[in-house]
């Protein structure tokens, strides 16, 4: 599991954001998503990539929280 301490609580699944550098100054998207501490998905460089980490934080949210919707429907 990710080490980082952010994280986010949602329809009992925890969402670790992992936004990441690529190429130049642009951050990607990523996430990890678990449940009771085990590793459920993982997602890394979502496209597109932001000029801003707080912009690929957020992006990194939404499209965990779409995948759990998917997986809890």
């Amino acid at each position: 599991m990710n080490d980082n301490d952010e994280h986010l609580e949602y329809k009992g699944y925890t969402i670790f954001p992992i936004p990441m550098v690529g190429n130049g100054d642009i951050w990607y998207g990523g996430y990890e998503i678990a449940k009771r501490g085990i590793t459920v998905r993982v997602r890394r460089k979502i496209f597109p990539g932001f000029f801003h980490l707080g912009a690929a934080r957020t992006d990194s949210i939404e499209h965990a929280k779409l995948e759990i919707d998917q997986i809890t429907s």
